[in-house]
């Protein structure tokens, strides 16, 4: 083994998990990593992981992988600079795309792809991760200090409406929203504790703020360019800004919540909201605005 790349698809959150991953599997086994994320969900064409971020180990390009290069899985011995897709994704069983965990051990290949398509480890202590993940776009810092500054995110009530991807129906929508207010009034939602919030579902917003009128909402550019099938999967012909604005966008709203006390979701199994819970003692190192 001597190159990892990582291929990205679905969900930041999601991402965030598989890259952990494999970011403990380069560093047991001392391998350069390169992080792809190539693919339409992430990227319309110039954007990519390092436009946001980037990882204080080894690293390498895809050009620097020698022609006779070896490949696990095999199929991407003369594919390795195609993205995730759809396709891929749907046949990834078909093409023994997906890895599964990573496993301790010794691959048989040069390059060793993870397609993030499959299951990954979880951890529960991801200081590790927070030793090299950085974010680099002074955007996304800039905004999210500001934050930091203008509003008590310390000691507030975070909360992540997710509903775009998930809300087939209106009666869905309406218990989802009806759950987490229930909770957040069980986590000191009515005790004159700062509530803030951030979504990409317009219409869940909406039934939100018949709860809590007071909350502080963000999330303009991500609530404007609502859709019902999530805004991760708008086509660039029917975005209303750039992929990269929405990227922005969705990662200042991440680390913004990420910068609160205590982080609450409409749904249980929001990667999203989870991944802001863990990172959430190392927000300011990854931001480097310590």
């Amino acid at each position: 083994m001597k190159y990892l790349v990582v291929k990205g698809w679905m969900g930041f959150g999601d991402r965030l998990e598989s890259l952990q991953m494999c970011v403990a599997f380069a560093q047991l086994f001392k391998l350069p990593i390169y992080v792809d994320w190539s693919d339409s969900i992430w990227s319309h064409g110039s954007e990519s992981f390092y436009t946001y971020f980037k990882l204080l180990m080894p690293t390498f390009s895809l050009d620097q992988i020698p022609a006779n290069a070896t490949y696990y899985p095999e199929y991407w011995k003369g594919n390795i600079k195609e993205p995730i897709t759809q396709d891929l994704f749907n046949r990834n069983k078909e093409l023994k795309l997906d890895l599964g965990i990573l496993q301790k051990k010794e691959y048989p290949a040069d390059v060793i792809v993870v397609s993030s398509v499959g299951r990954r480890s979880i951890f529960h202590d991801i200081k590790f991760f927070s030793d090299v993940f950085r974010v680099v776009d002074p955007r996304i810092k800039s905004i999210v200090k500001e934050r930091q500054t203008k509003f008590p995110l310390h000691k507030s009530l975070g909360f992540h409406i997710r509903g775009t991807d998930r809300t087939k129906t209106q009666a869905a929508r309406d218990r989802s929203i009806q759950l987490m207010a229930a909770n957040a009034v069980m986590h000191g939602g009515f005790s004159g504790m700062p509530m803030i919030t951030v979504s990409d579902d317009k219409q869940s917003l909406t039934i939100w703020k018949r709860f809590f009128p007071n909350t502080i909402i963000f999330s303009e550019l991500s609530v404007e360019n609502s859709s019902n099938k999530g805004n991760h999967l708008i086509k660039k012909e029917d975005l209303k800004i750039s992929k990269d604005e929405m990227n922005v966008d969705m990662l200042v709203d991440f680390f913004t919540l990420a910068s609160c006390e205590r982080i609450l979701s409409t749904f249980r199994d929001s990667r999203f909201a989870k991944e802001a819970q863990l990172l959430s003692p190392y927000t300011n190192t990854i931001l480097g605005n310590e």
